[in-house]
């Protein structure tokens, strides 16, 4: 069984970008997010809500076939306002996605770092597939974080949100 273990951080707002996002409108595209994982990472083929309770979503997900870590996975979600959600696998899988500041406080050093724990049970510790798994998912991994900013910018541009 393999273990992975990872993050991967980006700045939100770099020089340049256009709008300048807060905190309040990250926030808001990371809740969409759970429900709409689709609009945020390419990998992901699919996103249905299967409960909603107590501020605390099921969902499973579809990846498109041979791009993600695996070909779907039923989701435990839960958010931490400001900071974080929190993705958690029936197989033990997490993901988390944070933002944070840098240490100016400014907006121009928000960041947000997606962490991940992937777990292979299939997979042999050392072999050349758990390899070829931790390349695909470093991969991954920057994919994910830097498509989430864009569609976040993109959904402030277009109004999906506000704020």
């Amino acid at each position: 069984m393999v273990h992975l273990h990872l993050a991967y951080t980006s700045k939100i707002n770099p020089t340049g970008a256009t709008p300048v996002l807060n905190e309040s409108q990250v926030w808001a595209g990371l809740q969409r997010k759970i429900r709409f994982a689709q609009e945020f990472v390419p990998v992901i083929e699919s996103c249905n809500v299967l409960e909603e309770k107590d501020g605390i979503v099921t969902r499973e997900v579809k990846f498109k076939p041979g791009a993600g870590p695996k070909n779907q996975a039923k989701e435990v979600v839960r958010s931490y306002w400001p900071s974080w959600v929190d993705f958690e696998q029936e197989d033990g899988s997490h993901v988390r996605n944070l933002i944070s500041n840098g240490s100016s406080g400014g907006l121009d050093d928000l960041h947000m770092t997606y962490a991940f724990e992937f777990i292979f049970p299939h997979i042999q510790e050392g072999s050349p597939e758990a390899e070829k798994e931790l390349q695909k998912v470093k991969s991954l991994s920057k994919q994910a974080v830097e498509s989430s900013i864009d569609a976040i910018r993109q959904m402030v541009i277009d109004g999906r949100i506000k704020q």
